[in-house]
């Protein structure tokens, strides 16, 4: 994690402080769940929203999906972030929506590149082999960091 104070940010946004007073102005509360939103987004590197959804999630188990996506967009209309600048980082691994497939890296001289229809396959047969026989189509796979 990097070291910041709370006016500066890894993105180059806005810092935690301005954040709180842009969230007032607008008549927003400032709740646990948005502060710890807040704290991922300003001191965490994530690549994506399911990332920061993912690092908040982590922290705090009541924290849904939903809620990291609407204060996400809350702080994209106050101007704190822009997703587009999210989503052109580079992504480290912790989740995959799968549309271009994945590298499974099995050790140091195996790679194995797999399609989207690849994994869905082997997802379907992971689900229905766990008792999911419904499971049509898998939108997203979000991985847990260790």
């Amino acid at each position: 994690m990097a070291n910041v104070n709370d006016n500066e940010t890894l993105s180059g946004f806005m810092g935690r402080d301005e954040i709180y007073e842009r969230l007032k102005q607008n008549g927003l509360r400032i709740t646990d769940q948005r502060k710890l939103i807040i704290d991922v987004i300003t001191t965490e590197e994530y690549s994506c929203c399911k990332e920061v959804y993912l690092l908040a999630h982590k922290r705090d188990a009541s924290i849904g999906i939903a809620t990291v996506y609407r204060m996400i967009n809350v702080l994209e209309d106050i101007g704190a972030i822009s997703r587009k600048s999210i989503e052109k980082a580079p992504c480290n691994g912790r989740c995959c929506d799968m549309k271009e497939g994945c590298t499974v890296v099995a050790d140091e001289s195996t790679q194995v590149n797999l399609s989207e229809e690849d994994m869905q396959e082997a997802l379907k047969y992971i689900m229905k082999k766990k008792g999911y026989e419904d499971v049509e189509q898998i939108k997203a796979v979000l991985f847990t960091p260790r």
